[in-house]
C-alpha cells in the first residue's frame, strides 16, 4: 500500500505487534459468515466494501465492513501483491496541508487481553514517538468508551514546525483504538486519527464525531 500516512506510519512503525504488526491470517472458523448482502452508498458519493475474498487477496485478516466517503478526500486502500497495513485511509487537505487523517487498519488483538496488550503497546509507542519528537505529549492512555465499546485508547500530541514532504505542519493530535464486530471478540479493526489545530477536532472526545473524518466514520458498518 503506498503510504500517504506520515503520522499514522510513525505509530505503525513504533508500536508493537498488538497494533499493526504483520500477522498470519486468522482461521476462517473464528467467525461464521452469513451470505453477503447488497450494500449501497446512502450518505456520500463513494462506498468502500471489504469482504473475505478481498482480505485474502490483500493478505489481511478477514473482516467485513462498508464505509462511505465524499469526493473531496484523498484515499489510499489496500492493494494486491504488496504489504498492507490498512484496509483504507483518508486525508482531508486544506491549503496543501493535511488537517485530518483517518485510517482503518487491522489488529491481532483479542478482547480478552485488550487492556493488557493495550498498555504495553501504548508505552512502547509513546517511548519511540518521543525519540523522534522529544516534546511529544501523552494526552491519554487507558480503557475508555468509543461508540458503544470500551477498548484501550491512546491519545498523544506532537508539533511539526517545518512542513514535511507529505504536507504535515502544525500541532497534531493522534488517537488510536480498536473496534470489534458485535458477533466476535476476535479480529477487530484498528482505528487511527490525526488532526491538526485547523481541524474541528480539538480533543479526544472529538475523534469520530467532528470534522469530515468523523462524518466518514459515522458511515462505517461491520457486515456480519
Amino acid at each position: 500500500m503506498k503510504n500517504i500516512q506520515f503520522l499514522i506510519l510513525i505509530l505503525v512503525l513504533t508500536s508493537s505487534c498488538n497494533f499493526n504488526a504483520k500477522i498470519e491470517l486468522p482461521k476462517a472458523e473464528t467467525v461464521e459468515l452469513k451470505p453477503f448482502p447488497k450494500v449501497e452508498a446512502s450518505i456520500f458519493e463513494n462506498i468502500f466494501i471489504v469482504d473475505e475474498n478481498k482480505c485474502k487477496k490483500w493478505n489481511l485478516p478477514i473482516t467485513r465492513f462498508k464505509i462511505e466517503f465524499p469526493n473531496n478526500v484523498k484515499v489510499d486502500s489496500a492493494k494486491i501483491g504488496i504489504e498492507n497495513f490498512d484496509y483504507i485511509s483518508f486525508q482531508i487537505i486544506e491549503n496543501d496541508i493535511v488537517i485530518e487523517e483517518f485510517s482503518i487498519g487491522y489488529s491481532d488483538r483479542n478482547r480478552l487481553f485488550e487492556k493488557e496488550f493495550g498498555e504495553k503497546s501504548a508505552e512502547q509507542t509513546l517511548t519511540n514517538l518521543k525519540k523522534r519528537f522529544p516534546k511529544a505529549k501523552e494526552l491519554y492512555k487507558g480503557m475508555a468508551e468509543f461508540y458503544g465499546q470500551t477498548n484501550y485508547q491512546l491519545n498523544a500530541e506532537i508539533e511539526i514546525k517545518e512542513k514535511t514532504p507529505q504536507n504535515f505542519i502544525g500541532i497534531y493530535k493522534m488517537f488510536r483504538t480498536n473496534y470489534y464486530p458485535k458477533t466476535t471478540d476476535f479480529n477487530p479493526i484498528n482505528l487511527g486519527w490525526t488532526a491538526n489545530q485547523n481541524s474541528e477536532i480539538m480533543n479526544k472526545a472529538d475523534f469520530g464525531t467532528k470534522g469530515l473524518s468523523g462524518e466518514i466514520w459515522k458511515t462505517f458498518e461491520f457486515i456480519e
